[in-house]
């Protein structure tokens, strides 16, 4: 039997790899993962830790590793920032994305019609040039 921190680590490693999941699940939904998406997909694994065979391992199956929500609200934004900025890093985001999108937003805990309005506000401050960031101080 594990410690309380052996529990809180493997929950944060097993909301992490969601994370990566999701993302893996939007690169995908077009029909195409592209090189800038691969190129991505790489950055973001490393900045959550997760080792090469890992990321390998859940991009083969993405469907194994399910959304663990953050609780506080600026880690909501800034998930979604990240699934937008995943649709958007190919310079478009098509109808499925978009759809996949808001579905995420809903399992963040925000209502499908705030999902929508986040989404679209999200990707229009993405298209302005605003960096992470700028973009969830103006959510905040």
């Amino acid at each position: 039997m594990g410690t309380i921190a052996d529990a809180y680590e493997s929950g944060g490693q097993k909301a992490k790899e969601g994370t990566f999941s999701n993302l893996v699940m939007l690169a995908r939904v077009d029909g195409i993962v592209d090189e800038a998406e691969i190129a991505l997909l790489k950055r973001v694994a490393q900045r959550l830790s997760l080792s090469p065979e890992q990321a390998k391992e859940i991009m083969n199956h993405p469907e194994g590793h399910p959304m663990i929500p953050p609780v506080e609200k600026e880690e909501r934004f800034e998930r979604l920032i990240q699934f937008i900025q995943m649709a958007f890093v190919d310079g478009v985001v098509d109808t499925k994305e978009q759809s996949l999108i808001i579905k995420y937003g809903v399992a963040l805990g925000y209502s499908d019609e705030d999902a929508h309005t986040f989404t679209i506000t999200i990707l229009n401050r993405i298209k302005d040039g605003l960096d992470s960031e700028a973009i969830l101080k103006e959510l905040m």
